[in-house]
């Protein structure tokens, strides 16, 4: 369901006749009905794309991971193995012991973020269906547009809200990570772009460790 049908057909609702109990009737209701349907596939393919995105996530698990994020430096090619290998284009470096926990240690701490905010993107498409039924209910309440977009925005912000804390608590760590790494192991050091600006940017402007919605 798009948003903008989603929007034209509440408008729509909005401007229609209702009966008695302020349920819009003709036109607009044979509208809500069908934004009604369109919600409910939307929902369902949701719950599929859930699942993929645990399958994704299960499988980034055993997957080399790229260190190539920042493409306007044009390094070489570089992963970490699921065992704890460097490669830098497909040749491994060598490490001592010592070193590979260092790599292992930053792995971990890179899938604790990439699998969270993975999530977040996940839950955000969801809110969107939700706000969406959300607006629908509101119009056959006979809710006013402000109403509605309260509580729409106080839905997201308590679903997404703890989720992002979660992501940012973990910033900390990856950096942390990734400089001992780079420290350590001389080739990685040019992929190790993340500084503490990345872990600050997590926090709210107002620097409280909180996000604003």
């Amino acid at each position: 369901m798009r948003p903008l049908l989603v929007v034209g057909v509440l408008a729509l609702a909005a401007c229609q006749p209702a009966d008695k109990d302020g349920t819009p009737t003709g036109v607009a209701s044979k509208a809500m009905d069908e934004v009604a349907n369109g919600l409910g596939e939307a929902s369902k393919e949701m719950d599929k794309a859930r699942e993929e995105i645990a399958t994704a996530r299960d499988k980034l698990a055993l997957a080399n991971l790229s260190l190539n994020r920042d493409t306007t430096r044009h390094l070489p090619e570089a992963e970490i193995t699921p065992a704890g290998e460097l490669l830098i284009e497909g040749k491994q470096i060598a490490t001592t012991p010592e070193q590979k926990a260092l790599v292992l240690a930053y792995r971990k701490e890179l899938l604790g973020v990439v699998g969270d905010g993975m999530a977040i993107g996940m839950e955000g498409a969801r809110v969107g269906i939700d706000a969406a039924a959300s607006a629908l209910k509101g119009v056959l309440a006979g809710q006013s547009g402000d109403e509605i977009g309260q509580q729409v925005g106080e839905q997201a912000k308590a679903k997404i809200k703890p989720m992002v804390a979660q992501l940012c608590t973990r910033m900390p760590g990856l950096l942390a990570a990734q400089q001992a790494l780079a420290a350590a192991v001389p080739e990685f050091k040019p992929y190790a772009n993340m500084d503490q600006s990345d872990v600050d940017d997590c926090a709210d402007a107002n620097g409280d460790g909180t996000w604003s919605f």
